[in-house]
């Protein structure tokens, strides 16, 4: 019965006026508008509050995890999107634009609902360097690619652009940014693997020193190894090189990753 109650999953400073809420409502997620100076939820005409569907920005369950990060009036969740919890996606939401989410046939994500620790948004210096503003997503999901291991966790980082607008023939309404890749946490002197991120903070020291920003993560021993845990830290310098590097692909017969080394095609994918 606790689990019919409303959690609230996620609270954000929409504008000046108004933060941006969604809970999970016994298993229907929905989400309102807060009014900040009388801190109660907007209503309509016959004073019933104003409820959106929360489905893609809200996980259904109290028990599964998710992120999100407001950025211009626009919510970027990580949650995700079906009853089970064994969709992933990342999703972005807003009027006037088209929304955007991971295709879920292809595996883009992988794992349960319980893997999102944070998200994060960091704004390049207008007119420099021709780089859009990019929304990054820290998780934890099964790494299909390690074949001689079952139900390996990884960490991840991923990747969007805030100036993406989806496939005009193919992807759809789907992200043709979208790139993630791993996070390694590793003791310096023996290489002790801590690869299950526990939680994320970033800290940016501002627009025009953006480059500068680091990200933070907890990390812990994988389930059933010696315990202990460690705090990493990755530099943006080292996440733009991890995305600028050599893709991985599968072999759609084989189900075995490899990594490509022919040319990269121009426009390069996920940029």
């Amino acid at each position: 019965q606790r689990d019919c109650h409303n959690y609230i999953k996620m609270l954000l400073r929409l504008n000046s006026t108004h933060l941006y809420t969604c809970g999970t409502c016994a298993f229907s997620p929905a989400c309102a508008y807060v009014d900040v100076q009388r801190f109660s939820l907007e209503r309509d005409a016959a004073g019933k509050p104003l409820l959106e569907d929360g489905k893609g920005r809200c996980p259904f369950d109290p028990e599964y995890k998710s992120t999100a990060v407001m950025v211009d009036g626009e919510l970027y969740a990580g949650t995700v999107s079906n009853f089970q919890g064994n969709e992933p996606t990342i999703y972005r939401s807003q009027e006037s634009r088209i929304s955007l989410k991971t295709e879920n046939s292809l595996n883009w994500l992988q794992g349960e609902g319980r893997g999102w620790h944070g998200s994060g948004h960091c704004l390049p210096a207008a007119g420099r360097h021709g780089d859009d503003d990019k929304i990054y997503f820290f998780f934890s999901e099964t790494g299909k690619e390690f074949d001689y291991f079952e139900n390996t966790i990884v960490s991840r980082i991923a990747r969007v652009c805030k100036g993406d607008q989806g496939g005009e023939r193919v992807l759809q309404r789907r992200w043709t940014t979208f790139l993630k890749a791993q996070l390694l946490c590793s003791h310096p002197d023996d290489g002790f693997p801590f690869n299950v991120l526990r939680g994320v903070f970033v800290l940016t020291p501002g627009e025009q020193r953006w480059r500068e920003t680091l990200f933070y993560g907890v990390f812990t021993s994988h389930k059933g190894g010696l315990g202990g845990s460690a705090v990493c830290a990755f530099p943006m310098r080292s996440v733009q090189g991890a995305f600028a590097g050599l893709y991985k692909e599968v072999n759609r017969e084989t189900q075995q990753w490899y990594t490509d080394t022919s040319p990269v095609p121009e426009p390069r994918p996920g940029s």
